[in-house]
This record gives structure tokens, C-alpha cells and sequence, in this order.
């Protein structure tokens, strides 16, 4: 931008659009959620691609950068159905999460809105998150050589964070990881109380709703660990 950003300041969490996502049909291509992040030193050093030189250039940017993020939901749709984790013969975990045109059609799209929308605010160039990108002086041309970027794993930089799911709640064993209070259903006196419980991506930054379910949770184990029989405050 052509005046300070300062995005290492202010709130943590500016402004979110659900216009791509509400935009979209049920059935059709993959929608996305914009988000303006916080923005620090190590996680911009880390995350922008490129070395040396061209590395440091960004670097000297930095309090004039603003970034946008875009978080693609997947699970919701046939064509996007997420990863798996197995189990190798010797007990080790294998990820597996393939990423398919179907998501990266939305990865693209993701990259047009974004460029967009910050050359629309005044941005003197913008920068797709992409091994092969180069900063963009105007939309025109930031269109033409986002619509020909090539989109496969590691070109294109896709990351996951507020990580849900995997330790499901239910009433038979069977059926999920853990009892609805949150305890093992296999490991004696071991609870678990976070993100992990939801039965999967609430497409969102989850503390709220952590925070809710923990501090239910926590409140029953409470009163359960000190034979009170009575729920205790929960703090945050």
C-alpha cells in the first residue's frame, strides 16, 4: 500500500466477507471465506516466498503490507471430500489429503478476489502467496497472470490452521473418541476439551465456540474431580 499498514497492530482480527461463500450454490464450484489477518514479522518472513534479495525487498515492505486470506471449507461438496488418516503396518500415521481442480478452481478465484479487491483500495502492487507470482502493478495484469499460474501442491502455498475434528464425541464407543463430557472412551481418566470434539470444520476461527464447549465441559469435570455435585464457575 502506498501508507502504512501496520498490520502487527490494532485487533488481531480486522474484518471478515462471506460474500464468496453465501455467492456460491450448495452444489456448485467451491466457495471461500475472506479474511484481513494479523500480520507479524516471523509469520510474513516464513510465508512469503522467494530469496535473497527479492526476499529482502519484501521484508523492507513489510509495515506497508496488507494481506488477505482466503479459507476454502472442504468436506461439503463430493468433489471435495478433505484427507484421511490410516495406519501404516507398523502402527505409524499416514496423511493423505489430495488436492483436486475442484479446489484449486477455488484457490484461483480466491487469488482474483484478493488481488481486487486490494488494487481497489489502492494498492500499488499485489502478490499471490505462489512459488511462480510476481508482484503485480495493476489488476489487468495481475488477472492475466493469476488466471495462467499453474496450481499444484507446493507451487501454490495452501496451509491449514484452527485444526477440528478428529476426536469425536459419542455415546458408544464405537461410534467416536470420546463420551459427550469429553472423557476417553478407552483412556482412563484422560478428557479431552478443545476444537478436536467438533464432528468437523465449522468453516470459522472456532474460539467461541471453544470456548463454550470447554467451559461447559470443564465445569462438569470440576464439579465431578471435587464430588461438589454442582456445576462450578468456568473463567476465561
Amino acid at each position: 500500500m502506498p501508507d502504512p499498514v501496520n498490520g502487527y497492530a490494532g485487533a488481531p482480527q480486522s474484518v471478515y466477507s462471506d460474500h464468496f461463500l453465501d455467492s456460491v450454490a450448495v452444489d456448485g464450484p467451491i466457495g471461500f471465506k475472506l479474511e484481513a489477518p494479523p500480520l507479524h514479522p516471523v509469520l510474513f518472513a516464513t510465508t512469503m516466498a522467494g530469496y535473497g534479495e527479492q526476499h529482502a525487498a519484501t521484508m523492507r515492505e513489510f509495515s506497508r503490507t496488507h494481506v488477505l486470506l482466503a479459507l476454502l471449507r472442504d468436506g461439503f461438496h463430493h468433489e471435495s471430500k478433505g484427507g484421511r488418516v490410516r495406519l501404516r503396518d507398523d502402527g505409524s500415521p499416514l496423511l493423505d489429503y489430495p488436492l483436486n481442480e475442484f479446489v484449486f478452481d477455488g484457490v484461483r478465484r480466491a487469488f482474483l478476489a484478493m488481488a481486487e479487491i486490494q488494487f481497489a483500495a489502492g494498492a500499488k502492487h499485489a502478490l499471490p502467496v505462489h512459488e511462480q507470482a510476481q508482484p503485480y502493478t495493476s489488476w489487468s495484469e495481475a488477472k492475466r497472470a493469476i488466471g495462467a499460474l499453474e496450481l499444484r501442491p507446493l507451487l501454490t502455498r495452501v496451509v491449514s490452521a484452527h485444526v477440528m475434528g478428529g476426536c469425536a464425541m459419542s455415546v458408544e464407543p464405537k461410534d467416536g473418541v470420546v463420551d459427550p463430557a469429553g472423557r476417553h472412551h478407552h483412556l482412563h481418566e484422560v478428557s479431552v476439551l478443545d476444537g478436536s470434539l467438533f464432528p468437523t470444520s465449522i468453516g470459522a476461527n472456532p474460539q467461541l465456540s471453544i470456548y463454550a464447549i470447554v467451559a461447559k465441559l470443564a465445569t462438569g469435570l470440576a464439579a465431578e474431580l471435587t464430588g461438589s455435585g454442582r456445576a462450578m464457575p468456568a473463567a476465561n
